[in-house]
């Protein structure tokens, strides 16, 4: 259960920074607002990584 609980976040972490670096590297030749929202994913992703990493060491 914990095993796939770390699974599901550490893929939703992937998921979010792959999703922002797509973004920012179209964003070159897009207005600041497209390139503002791929860091905001890239933030969500790195947040959710450093909760996953919190969680693997407080539980394992």
């Amino acid at each position: 259960m914990i095993d796939t609980l770390f699974a599901v976040l550490s893929v939703a972490a992937l998921a979010l920074l792959l999703r922002s670096a797509l973004g920012l590297s179209r964003a070159a030749d897009r207005d600041p607002s497209s390139e503002a929202g791929a860091l905001t994913l890239a933030l969500y992703g790195a947040l959710l990584a450093l909760l996953t990493l919190a969680l693997f060491i407080a539980l394992v």
